[in-house]
């Protein structure tokens, strides 16, 4: 029950800390835009994502199998998340595109650490020492 709490609150205290700069009466003619290490991005669709990612990560983890599932998926998590904002800063999407990087993010996990080594040995070569083409 706590862990619930502590995500919402998690989740919605950057919403209200946002309304709470908004005065009566102050009208807000387009998205709140954020900055993370000097990147603009839309605070809504870095909202949007994260839930996602979060929400996809917490049904995978319920359904896997053995006693330590969430200890071993705490770091592919956290590695998710991280993605998920990077991919957010560097696109820029609308709400409802966040909400599907969210998701597929998520649901990558362990296959982000996959994708990346590829990616690595792509670059780098393999590890028999050949020189990348």
């Amino acid at each position: 029950m706590s862990l619930r709490v502590g995500a919402l609150a998690g989740i919605t205290a950057p919403v209200a800390a946002a309304a709470a700069t908004i005065t009566k009466g102050t009208a807000v003619n387009g998205p709140v835009v954020w900055h993370l290490l000097g990147y603009p991005f839309e605070a809504g669709s870095m909202i949007a994502a994260l839930c996602a990612c979060i929400a996809v990560r917490f049904y995978v983890v319920q359904h896997g199998a053995g006693a330590n599932r969430w200890l071993l998926d705490i770091p592919v998590s956290a590695l998710a998340l991280m993605f998920t904002a990077g991919i957010i800063v560097t696109v820029r999407p609308a709400p409802l595109t966040a909400l599907l990087f969210g998701t597929g993010v998520g649901a990558l996990g362990a296959g982000i650490i996959k994708i990346a080594k590829g990616y690595v040995d792509r670059w780098f070569g393999e590890t028999t020492g050949q020189p990348r083409t």
